[in-house]
């Protein structure tokens, strides 16, 4: 399987306070960094061609896109719209944090990006995530060969929503993807989430090359 690739490129806008951000591309290093209870939502629980629009999914989280209704899909029980905007190349999901979450996480699924195929992404997917003191962190996602992606933060501010924009085929249209695997904690140890280490160190780790960007 080819290994999906992220970047991240930090850009503080002056002096403005912004939340501080640790990402994680692996699920295991996630959760030991969370270090608190994490809830889980796969949507096996319900049935094929649920409307998740507007549903706690999670305590506090809802699902949206601009797609039209957010159903439950497919035997893998993601979670996934259809609609018009994706031929037009302005297709996102939304979901929102009624709880003051610090950690956060998801599987971006059937996010192909094959070489020399138009009909698979020819650039990168946007998350954004929105912060309790009205800043935000994007990240540049790339697909990979459709199996699932995980990403995962843990910040020092509550999140209040995060927004996933789909890649562009050639055509201009959207790359069809899902979500899946929604993952939460409120917190660590006492009243902050731990951020182990620095972005820079965490991307060297992973093998992965720097490119995301925060801003307010």
């Amino acid at each position: 399987m080819r290994r999906t690739l992220f970047a991240f490129a930090l850009l503080a806008a002056g002096a403005a306070q912004a939340a501080t951000v640790s990402v994680y591309t692996n699920l295991a290093t996630w959760q030991a960094a969370v270090a608190s209870p994490v809830q889980t939502q796969d949507f096996t629980s319900y049935p094929l061609g649920t409307d998740l629009t507007g549903v706690a999914v999670l305590p506090g989280v809802t699902l949206s896109s601009n797609l039209g209704p957010v159903e439950v899909f497919s035997a893998d029980t993601e979670a996934v719209a259809f609609g018009p905007a994706r031929q037009v190349g302005n297709a996102y999901y939304e979901a929102q944090y009624a709880l003051p979450f610090r950690a956060v996480a998801l599987d971006i699924t059937a996010f192909e990006s094959i070489p020399g195929d138009g009909t698979t992404a020819v650039d990168n997917g946007l998350l954004t995530f929105l912060f309790s003191d009205g800043s935000s962190y994007d990240l540049a996602v790339a697909g990979g060969s459709g199996a699932n992606i995980f990403v995962g933060i843990v910040a020092d501010l509550a999140v209040t929503s995060l927004r996933w924009n789909e890649a562009h085929e050639a055509s201009g249209g959207n790359e069809e993807t899902g979500l899946d695997n929604l993952r939460v904690a409120l917190r660590g140890n006492g009243n902050t989430v731990p951020l182990p280490g620095t972005l820079p160190l965490v991307a060297l780790a992973l093998g992965l090359l720097p490119l995301a960007r925060r801003r307010r």
